[in-house]
């Protein structure tokens, strides 16, 4: 472009025009300087400042998010790095971080190379909305790392909504059930009306009440205020149902082209006793010195085809959610309990996973077909550990007191695999269950420390998982494997959950050369997706087309996707559980509790009970009481309760991480659910 030109596209003679520019950098096939530019705008050399200056504001409104302008600058390390960011948890001090949203060009072209980068993000004003898994912030970027980032929030996406408790006597504000949040909203009159001191409901940032749930202490409002939190979906679309209704189970009958029948095959399923969405039946033999283990996976691909709408909500929801009194499927019931469930007596369409294993644990074959299946039982964890103990019945001849050793035979040898591999072994984190009856909203707790035979069912799942991941690599496949960073971080860095990546990838958690998501395709999406690539692989040419014609070309996006709706669910579901496990605590003042110091507040000590995991407050006796215990122990603060009879006391009563006390529950403070302890002693 000569400089005539120039001055009739930039008004005021040489002025640069953002569009220009844009449309320059557009149509470049490679990315450009911003002394290229000027060349190519015929501008002179003394334009360069102007130019940047331009370069900047555009980045700073966000300009190059857009695909086509995504990469196209170069030489200008300090332009501003602008995209939205989807909370997806909090460190260990409470701070967010997330992962760049699924739409954001950056995150497809990380995506597309293996990586999915993971953002720290400055918290909000303490006085903000509280962020959960799943909101949406737009940031500003800045590289820490290797797909490392952190980031400084310029806005969030509206409504930034919360959940809160109602306070009538408090002027008409709500109060967010958040305990690292001072957030309140004051509700405008006409909203209040029909609202009640302590209510439970979700409220926006500007203080309009979008749903009540009921009282603070009703566990059906506590559930249900959970849901709505993270906006997790209450019904499917109508065409969904419609959908799901028209589908029907296989016919008695020899199964079709492409499908083996395993109908002869006494497979069981083996889960808790609530569940209804039975995704995996197993079987095991003896095979000389080794083993031969067959694991028969839902073929929910069967019903769910790619660009149908089932699939489509399937995508959106990206997996199911537990709660204590219900499940929010990512599937219709009419799949997830009915035709897709592997039932006891009725036949199903399946992925067989057949492997052979030697006395150690190592893999010396591998077979994988699609089928047909008709399960003999449904047990629970409970009743096989029974049957191998003594005290529950066998079922018949075909799952005896043989067939049992072999199952346990199987597990100790894949687990001791595993433990020469240098796996990590993660302790049970949820020692308690809790329940919530819809009908009486009694809520239940009890111990659960699950039995041996749930990480039998857990290490014959590893085994298909793994197996299935080395297929789809050995043919060179693209699909949505797992990721997990180096179980030897550096230091003060902390290890960073496992993620979905579409090229082969380390396990370090597991210690596997390659791992994928695919027994629980009735409960998670990346297991569907991960079925059509894989089936695609081994079945003969022609038998499964609808893969090559429908699954389109979106799995770049589905690693940033799925990491949302993961911690969304996961998110979702404890914190709804930590808080009823805290209404229910609160009923029991009399019984003691063994706990640690975690932190400190300004009101008192964090301490978590040991039996339970629950982290309250243990509150300062007084602030005198606070001043003498700070001043005695140089400068940190004492607990609640303490008898300041000695220095000895003041010492031992500084909240360290790790001390150890004793404490009984007191209250229960119901704007953030967080118990209430008294100093009841120290434990042995």
């Amino acid at each position: 472009m000569n400089a005539d030109a120039a001055t009739s596209l930039f008004p005021g003679m040489g002025r640069p025009d953002r569009d220009v520019l844009a449309q320059i950098l557009r149509d470049s096939s490679t990315p450009l300087t911003a002394g290229q530019l000027l060349r190519r705008l015929g501008l002179p050399p003394d334009r360069k400042k102007q130019v940047r200056a331009l370069l900047h504001a555009m980045a700073l409104d966000g300009a190059f998010r857009e695909e086509a302008l995504f990469g196209k600058l170069r030489g200008e390390p300090e332009l501003p790095l602008l995209a939205e960011v989807v909370i997806t948890g909090r460190d260990r001090h409470g701070a967010p971080f997330g992962r760049l949203a699924a739409g954001e060009a950056f995150g497809r072209r990380a995506a597309s190379k293996g990586g999915l980068p993971i953002v720290f993000v400055h918290p909000p004003p303490a006085d903000d909305p509280p962020l959960v898994a799943g909101a949406t912030v737009l940031t500003r970027l800045r590289s820490v790392g290797a797909n490392r980032y952190e980031a400084r929030i310029l806005k969030r996406r509206e409504p930034a909504c919360f959940v809160g408790v109602f306070g009538a006597e408090t002027g008409g504000e709500v109060r967010a059930c958040d305990p690292q949040s001072t957030c309140r909203r004051n509700i405008a009159e006409e909203e209040r009306h029909e609202l009640k001191e302590g209510d439970l409901v979700l409220a926006d940032g500007e203080g309009h009440i979008h749903r009540s749930f009921g009282k603070r202490d009703d566990p059906l409002a506590v559930a249900d205020m959970g849901r709505a939190e993270y906006g997790l979906p209450e019904a499917f679309p109508p065409d969904v149902l419609s959908e799901a209704m028209e589908l029907h189970a296989p016919e008695q009958e020899k199964p079709s082209a492409g499908r083996k029948d395993f109908r002869a095959i006494p497979f069981v399923t083996v889960d808790g006793p609530d569940a209804r969405d039975f995704d995996d039946a197993v079987w095991v033999e003896r095979d000389g010195e080794g083993f031969r283990l067959l694991v028969a996976i839902a073929d929910v691909s069967h019903y769910v085809t790619p660009h149908s709408a089932l699939d489509a909500e399937a995508r959106r929801r990206g997996h199911s959610v537990y709660f204590p009194d219900a499940v929010v499927p990512m599937l219709p019931p009419r799949l997830s309990e009915e035709l897709c469930s592997l039932r006891p007596d009725e036949d199903r369409f399946c992925v067989v996973f057949e492997m052979r294993f030697s006395s150690e644990g190592l893999p010396t074959d591998t077979r994988i077909e699609r089928g047909v299946m008709r399960s003999r039982a449904r047990l629970t964890y409970e009743q096989l550990e029974g049957m191998r103990e003594g005290t529950c019945a066998f079922l018949h001849d075909e799952l005896g007191r043989e067939w049992v050793d072999a199952l346990y035979a199987a597990h100790e040898a894949l687990q001791a695999a595993r433990i020469r591999r240098g796996c990590l072994q993660i302790a049970d984190r949820e020692p308690l269950r809790v329940e919530l009856d819809r009908q009486t909203g009694r809520l239940a707790v009890w111990n659960s420390r699950p039995p041996e035979s749930r990480h039998l069912v857990e290490s014959f799942m590893i085994a298909a998982c793994h197996a299935g991941a080395q297929v789809m690599r050995d043919k060179g496949k693209a699909a949505l494997f797992r990721s997990h960073a180096d179980k030897h971080p550096v230091a003060d860095v902390p290890r960073l959950p496992a993620v979905y990546v579409t090229q082969p990838a380390y396990h370090a958690g597991l210690q596997l050369d390659v791992y994928a998501h695919l027994t629980s395709p009735i409960r998670r999406y990346a297991d569907l997706i991960n079925h059509r690539i894989l089936l695609e692989t081994i079945l003969p040419e022609g038998l499964y087309s609808e893969v090559r014609a429908g699954r389109g070309g979106c799995l770049d996006t589905l690693p940033a996707h799925l990491a949302v709706t993961e911690a969304r669910a996961a998110e979702a579901s404890a914190m709804t559980r930590q808080r009823l496990l805290a209404l229910w605590l609160s009923q029991d003042q009399e019984r003691i509790w063994s706990g640690h110091v975690t932190g400190a507040t300004p009101d008192g000590a964090l301490v978590t009970l040991t039996e339970t995991q629950t982290t309250g407050l243990l509150p300062f006796r007084g602030s005198a009481d606070r001043k003498m215990f700070s001043d005695s122990s140089g400068g940190s603060e004492a607990c609640s309760g303490a008898t300041a009879s000695s220095p000895e006391s003041w010492e031992l009563f500084s909240p360290r991480k790790g001390t150890v006390v004793r404490v009984r529950i007191v209250g229960l403070s119901h704007d953030v659910f967080r118990c209430i302890f008294q100093f009841a002693g120290f434990s042995a």
